[in-house]
């Protein structure tokens, strides 16, 4: 697995968690019941931390019940193909989710080794698809199918590694922004007090990408006030608004109005008094 840090990016987009058939008519039967479901929990939550895509199948849910809803809801968008073929890259519609969203390499955990893990693994290397198996984070009927069948999936190509060693190999550097979260996570895993059932009846908290972050309201800045030139009179917040302005607009308008009514009457009537002392010098005088 690349773990160079130029890589990294591309490598958590095209990598995803396959879940095979973890469902309850199958978990129950298990030789370690317990240890399956810790481990099984412990590759969700990694995923969830590293913002992998999650992928489920289930065997004919339809007569054997679903997956497991502890499981289940420890991904946060979980993708279900329901299938009949016991390879889980035969379920309908899977082929053509892993091309959509380029998809290259399937981390695989479930069950049941011998059976649809070995056959999964089997066409995936038949089409030259990369996978890699979580080892402890699969499950068997039978403890004595297991060796071999893993030994079969080794020979077939597969690649098989436990978990921690898969998703350390996914960070590459301690300096990797999921790195501190991922170490607490394997830390609370890893502790004495550590209760299977006790984490899978908790509410799973997922992180936030960074899109989903809320973005920090931005202070508004004061308004900036010009600066005075002489002659002129100043601008502040207590000047009056443009309504208040537009009201005492037209009072204006009026008064010049008023103003050549006024002129225009003077100059009538002056006019007038010129034209009468004119008329009145030139009419004859009477004769006493």
């Amino acid at each position: 697995m690349p773990n160079a840090a130029s890589d990294l990016g591309d490598l958590l987009n095209a990598t995803a968690l396959l879940v095979i058939d973890a469902q309850d008519s199958f978990v129950d039967t298990l030789y370690d019941k317990n240890a399956f479901l810790e481990r099984c929990a412990f590759a969700l939550d990694a995923a969830q931390a590293l913002g992998l895509r999650t992928l489920f199948t289930e065997q004919v849910p339809e007569k054997l019940g679903g997956t497991n809803e502890r499981l289940l809801r420890r991904a946060k968008n979980p993708k279900v193909f329901r299938k009949s073929s016991f390879s889980a890259l035969s379920a309908p519609g899977i082929a053509n989710y892993l091309r959509e969203k380029e998809i290259y390499h399937l981390l695989g955990c479930g069950l049941e080794t011998p059976i649809c893990i070995y056959q999964t693994g089997l066409q995936a290397a038949g089409e030259d698809f990369d996978i890699t198996f979580l080892t402890d984070a699969l499950g068997c009927r039978r403890r004595v199918d297991e060796p071999q069948a893993l030994r079969a999936l080794a020979d077939l190509g597969c690649q098989l590694l436990p978990s921690e060693t898969v998703f350390y190999s996914i960070l590459g550097d301690a300096t990797h922004p999921r790195f501190r979260e991922f170490s607490k996570l394997v830390s609370a895993f890893s502790s004495r007090e550590f209760s299977v059932d006790d984490h899978l009846n908790s509410i799973p908290v997922f992180p936030k990408n960074k899109q989903e972050e809320p973005k920090p309201k931005r202070e508004r800045r004061p308004k900036r006030k010009r600066a005075v030139k002489s002659g002129e009179t100043s601008i502040s917040d207590d000047a009056p608004s443009s309504a208040a302005k537009q009201k005492t607009a037209p009072k204006k308008r009026v008064s010049k109005k008023r103003a050549r009514k006024s002129s225009a009457k003077k100059a009538t009537a002056k006019k007038t008094a010129i034209n009468a002392k004119k008329q009145s010098a030139t009419k004859p005088k009477k004769r006493s």
